[in-house]
């Protein structure tokens, strides 16, 4: 019952949200008009969540190398819309060992979340946040939420909303 709960409320604020779109005040300038961004220092919240697969997943794990963290719900349309650009940018690092990408589910289950990766043939492994502990730590308060950490694990960025491809890829550049 208090895992129906917690989900019921977990939905109800991402609903209450609305898959945000609204970027912070640092975050309405597009990024190829700015010649400086203001970083955030703050150190990026371990966590260990289990992938689509089952498999463990630690955070920290990663730390030397720079970590985009997507924050995404398969319901959510801005999130559908940013993903096919973001998978291109999967694809365009991948074969770049410093730099690691988590896509991180909110609230949904583990088929909800095959049929959507399965139906537009994405490889990725989301890992799964059913009861949204993970996005409170990370203070999400709209879908999609995209958290940059660089490689002394400090949060970089964290951009609230749609992201296109290309504002993506400068942060990834700018941090890297």
């Amino acid at each position: 019952m208090k895992r129906i709960v917690s989900f019921v409320l977990v939905i109800s604020i991402l609903f209450l949200a609305g898959c945000s779109s609204k970027q912070t005040k640092q975050e309405t300038n597009n990024l190829n008009t700015q010649t400086e961004q203001t970083e955030n220092k703050n150190k990026a919240i371990d966590f260990t969540l289990k992938n689509i697969d089952g498999e463990e997943v630690k955070l920290s794990n990663f730390k030397g190398k720079t970590i985009v963290v997507n924050f995404f719900a398969t319901w959510c349309p801005p999130c559908r819309a940013e993903f096919p650009g973001f998978i291109q940018t999967v694809d365009a690092y991948k074969n770049d060992g410093s730099v690691v990408f988590l896509f991180v589910n909110l609230g949904e289950d583990k088929a909800t979340v095959n049929n959507f990766l399965k139906e537009r043939n994405y490889s990725i492994k989301p890992l799964l946040d059913e009861d949204g502990k993970i996005a409170a730590y990370y203070g999400v308060t709209g879908i999609p939420t995209t958290v940059i950490i660089d490689k002394e694990f400090n949060i970089f960025r964290t951009h609230v909303g749609f992201m296109e491809k290309q504002d993506l890829k400068n942060y990834i550049e700018k941090v890297k």
